[in-house]
């Protein structure tokens, strides 16, 4: 294990609030996955309280050298805890920046911080009789900007998409420490490249999303599961035809 010099951990604890650096014992249940398989080479945990704070530390550890491993809710499951070996390393962690910045349901939009549920946006356009689409079994753990980052799926992906086509802007903290904020909420945008593009997806390796706009959808007055057996595969586009037709 690499860790960052001691010096280097006190620019962390100078740039931000005494809560925000965990090391030792305190950092452990950052730093394993869920399924408790592999642990992030790191000793260091940082957790800034909002993009100001993320982006002075994407500059401390840009002046260092220091790997950064962007957390959201650590629920992933293909090794995203895993650390490079070859240079000290942190794990940053989103999971304070968790407020909802704002509700518009004339607009259809929420705009919610990196580290708010999956589940409390859900919520939150429920209040105002709005749909968040995007769900998936951890939804009361696992973040927006995890979900962005890995341009999550999940149990709806089929009649609402994923992440990407759920996101109407972000903001993000590119590798410098600038602050990008693209949180444009306009249905129809031909101004120039759709940079969020380059982000959602990217699993923080083009930036830090912070921030996000995301698309609410009309509430359903019900829902249902269903299970069908087919006979082969010539009947699965009738049948996905049919259930678009009556969604």
């Amino acid at each position: 294990m690499t860790v960052p010099a001691d010096h280097i951990v006190d620019e962390f604890r100078a740039a931000l609030d005494c809560n925000a650096v965990l090391t030792g014992g305190d950092a452990d249940p950052f730093l394993l996955d869920p399924r408790n398989l592999r642990t992030a080479d790191a000793a260091v945990v940082v957790r800034p309280a909002d993009t100001a704070g993320v982006a002075a530390t994407v500059r401390i550890c840009a002046a260092h050298n220091v790997a950064i491993v962007p957390q959201g809710g650590n629920t992933g499951l293909s090794y995203g805890t895993e650390s490079p070996t070859d240079r000290p390393s942190i794990v940053l962690s989103l999971a304070r920046l968790n407020q909802i910045e704002s509700v518009d349901p004339d607009r259809w939009t929420i705009t919610a911080q990196a580290g708010v549920t999956i589940e409390a946006v859900q919520n939150a356009a429920k209040a105002v009789n709005r749909v968040f689409a995007p769900d998936w079994g951890a939804r009361g753990t696992a973040s927006v900007g995890g979900g962005i980052a890995t341009d999550a799926g999940g149990n709806n992906v089929v009649r609402y998409g994923n992440m990407r086509d759920n996101v109407m802007g972000i903001e993000a903290v590119l590798a410098d420490g600038t602050i990008w904020d693209g949180r444009r909420a306009l249905v129809k945008d031909s101004s120039g490249y759709d940079l969020k593009h380059l982000f959602i997806g990217g699993e923080g390796t083009l930036g830090i999303v912070t921030s996000a706009v995301l698309k609410l959808r009309p509430a359903t007055p019900y829902e249902t599961s269903l299970l069908a057996a087919i006979t082969g595969l010539d009947a699965l586009a009738p049948l996905l035809d049919l259930a678009q037709q009556h969604a």
